[in-house]
């Protein structure tokens, strides 16, 4: 059997998982650049940090409404 890289098997459980067959959005597709090293080279724990991390901010930005921001950043 042939081996294949694993940033191919993240991508195909991405697209499993997410919410369009055979697409992986662009934030995925970077969450996933930068998770994919930092699992193989710190491992498991650092993983699970990173991602509960991450969701942390995105709660904490969320609640502060940065989100209203996204006016000034143009379209194209």
């Amino acid at each position: 059997m042939r081996r294949t890289d694993r940033r191919t098997g993240v991508a195909v459980v991405i697209s499993i998982v997410g919410g369009r067959p055979a697409m992986i959005s662009a934030v995925t597709g970077a969450f996933a650049l930068v998770v994919a090293p930092l699992a193989r080279e710190r491992g498991l724990g650092y993983l699970v940090a990173t991602v509960i991390l991450g969701g942390v901010f995105q709660i904490v930005l969320g609640s502060l409404g940065v989100a209203r921001l996204m006016r000034f950043v143009p379209r194209s």
